[in-house]
């Protein structure tokens, strides 16, 4: 009698338990490959015709990109105006500061060009490098005066600085609207205005400088004459402007309206140069040179 149990063919029933005592194969999966290292990377900058290729592109591309901030920065802030009125030379800069200083001197005041070229082929014709620079010196001037007088702090340069540019702001906001509403209609421009109100920073300095060497005398007698000095000289310049002395325009030339705009532009000057000065004569006069024995 067999007692062997022969197994029967039929198909293979499920395992109710994996058998985990054998190792089992993985899968073949693909081992991701490694990266270029950074060494690779340093080596492949370093050839030349990549580091040539590199800097052509970003040439290329800085080009292109300041073409498109100046074709965009143009339709709000005219950038090639802007530069007519800093196109200046030391002469043009010499000989204007001593018009400024010494109008009364001059014997040739004619109009200027405006519609092209630049500020030195006249004398009279508006620059901003002048007003820009006296605007800075004058900040300066006025945080030396008070560092004379103990009273200087680091908030009094912007202080200072807005101070004069918010009065700038309104100057020309008061004579543009001025215009507007007496309708008078002239060639000057608005950074013509921004040039011509610029200029008594200088006569500013003047004064500031006289008030810390003679006090508050040397500061109201430079005052007088600064603010004679800047009338004269921009009724002198802007009446080719805003009185035209063509013969078609006769009527204009003597109307009351385009007189008092001009006596406007040239009597505020000296209001709101005391207005931004006078404070630094609040401090002691300078004590007098000691006498000496001979």
């Amino acid at each position: 009698m067999d007692f062997n149990v022969h197994q029967r063919s039929g198909p293979s029933q499920p395992a109710l338990f994996e058998d985990t005592s054998a190792p089992q194969q993985q899968p073949n999966r693909t081992q991701p490959q490694a990266g270029p290292s950074f060494q690779q990377y340093g080596q492949y900058i370093q050839d030349p015709m990549v580091a040539n290729m590199a800097m052509q592109y970003g040439s290329s591309l800085a080009t292109s990109g300041k073409a498109y901030v100046e074709q965009n920065l143009d339709r709000y802030i005219p950038v090639s105006r802007v530069k007519f009125y800093f196109a200046v030379t030391t002469d043009y800069v010499v000989h204007k500061l001593v018009l400024l200083l010494f109008p009364f001197l001059n014997k040739e005041w004619g109009a200027y060009n405006n519609t092209g070229g630049e500020p030195t082929r006249h004398l009279n014709s508006p620059d901003l490098y002048i007003p820009v620079m006296g605007f800075a010196t004058y900040v300066v001037a006025v945080a030396v005066a008070l560092g004379n007088q103990g009273k200087f702090t680091p908030e009094m340069l912007g202080m200072t600085a807005t101070t004069a540019f918010v009065w700038l702001m309104i100057e020309i906001g008061v004579v543009q609207l001025a215009m507007y509403l007496i309708s008078v209609t002239t060639d000057i421009k608005i950074f013509d205005l921004a040039s011509f109100s610029g200029y008594k920073f200088v006569h500013m300095i003047v004064c500031v400088v006289s008030a810390m060497i003679l006090g508050s005398t040397g500061y109201y007698l430079s005052f007088i004459y600064s603010s004679a000095a800047i009338v004269y000289f921009l009724i002198c310049t802007l009446r080719y402007i805003i009185l035209p002395d063509s013969t078609e325009d006769r009527i204009a030339r003597g109307s009351k309206r385009r007189n008092n705009l001009l006596l406007l532009i040239a009597f505020i000057q000296p209001l709101i140069m005391f207005w931004l000065t006078h404070h630094v004569t609040y401090g002691p006069d300078p004590s007098p040179l000691p006498k000496t024995s001979l």
